[in-house]
């Protein structure tokens, strides 16, 4: 096996690479769970639209893991995603987890990824459902995003919550999987 090394290190320094290729991807993961809203849920009136809040307070949060060169991907001051230190071509797998409580029967909930904000802001659709009755909702999902421009890349993202009736919702996190392009 060393011998396999040894040649593969020598085929790597012929070709002007090195030693270690320069173009990795590289991966790390942040988790963001919210306090505040376990104990005062956020509350939505029926028509509006309602972003959601994550003060990172939770005793889940863990930060310890992030890509090399990525502090933080979510700014709990303003409730809003800062993908500052990503740059293009990184991708961001988030997975939402959230409990809704509806008010009415034949209650449609939507959350989406509103992006962009600050520039030209556009929404991903994150979560679409539609309840038969009333009542304690747990709702989760996972999507992937890729910073493909600097309309995305230099702006904020936030997730909104829609409802033609009234809900209370509990933010229970979100979890971030950052792969870095190298």
């Amino acid at each position: 096996m060393s011998i396999r090394n040894d040649l593969l290190e020598a085929i790597l320094t012929a070709t002007g690479t090195g030693g270690v290729p320069t173009d990795n991807f590289a991966g790390g993961l942040l988790d963001y769970n919210d306090l505040a809203t376990a104990t005062t849920p956020i509350s939505h009136t029926g028509g509006a639209t309602t972003p959601l809040t994550n003060d990172e307070a939770g005793a889940f949060t863990n930060k310890l893991y992030p890509p090399v060169g990525v502090t933080d991907v979510w700014d709990a001051i303003n409730d809003e995603f800062d993908w500052s230190d990503l740059k293009l071509g990184d991708m961001v797998d988030i997975r939402l987890d959230i409990v809704v409580t509806t008010s009415s029967a034949n209650q449609e909930i939507t959350v989406e990824l509103e992006l962009g904000q600050g520039g030209f802001s556009y929404r991903i659709p994150f979560i679409q459902l539609f309840y038969k009755t009333s009542g304690v909702k747990k709702v989760g999902a996972f999507i992937g995003l890729y910073m493909g421009d600097t309309n995305t890349l230099n702006n904020k993202g936030q997730f909104i919550f829609t409802s033609a009736n009234n809900a209370d919702i509990k933010v229970n996190g979100w979890f971030c999987k950052i792969i870095r392009r190298g």
